[in-house]
């Protein structure tokens, strides 16, 4: 398994290899000759077979370092390609939560100001059923002469009851609301910070 993961050796490399032993042949061969061209011939061949060698040597090397510097730059513009990627997905799910959260704001304004109205209501319901309070009692005082105005009165003070009564539950029912929508949005702030974590 290991050995089937080896890069194979090229031919240059074989062929430098090929020539390093043929010179130390010839040169033991030289040796065993022990004569001066003899020696001569072998040493120049094994300068030459050197020089080549090493010119063979250096341009696998260089051909070696230029394949690595290809595959790092491939997985180097991998891994900028999966980086875009990923920020564009998070620049997309930031924008949609975003939008998420201004539509829950806009909807929890909305709501803040139809409470904001129910209190007007109320308060004039209230000043309402303040004044006719005051009218029953200053009829009530003079009840043998105003009788008639008196139950005119009494009708109005039932009426302006049930507009508090519409009103009181009216407002209670936009806090209601109120509460519920500020507890979606911030369960739904939690939701968002648990994802970004």
């Amino acid at each position: 398994m290991a050995s089937s993961r080896r890069t194979p050796r090229s031919r240059r490399a074989v062929g430098a290899t090929g020539l390093l032993i043929s010179a130390v042949v010839v040169a033991a061969a030289g040796i065993v000759v022990s004569t001066v061209p003899v020696l001569a011939a072998a040493t120049v061949y094994a300068v030459v077979v050197g020089v080549v060698a090493a010119r063979l040597l250096s341009n696998e090397l260089a051909d070696r370092r230029r394949a690595w510097s290809l595959e790092r730059s491939v997985i180097v513009d991998d891994n900028r390609r999966a980086a875009v990627s990923r920020s564009r997905e998070h620049i997309e799910f930031a924008n949609q939560m975003g939008s998420r959260l201004r539509l829950r704001d806009a909807q929890i304004e909305e709501l803040r100001d139809s409470l904001v109205t129910h209190e007007i209501d109320l308060a004039k319901a209230r000043e309402r059923l303040s004044e006719e309070r005051a009218r029953v009692m200053a009829l009530e005082a003079d009840v043998d002469a105003a009788r008639s105005d008196l139950e005119s009165a009494r009708a109005d003070l039932r009426r302006a009851n049930d507009a508090l009564a519409e009103s009181e539950s009216a407002e209670l029912h936009a806090r209601a609301q109120i509460l519920a929508w500020e507890e979606a949005a911030t369960q739904e702030e939690r939701r968002q910070h648990d994802r970004s974590a």
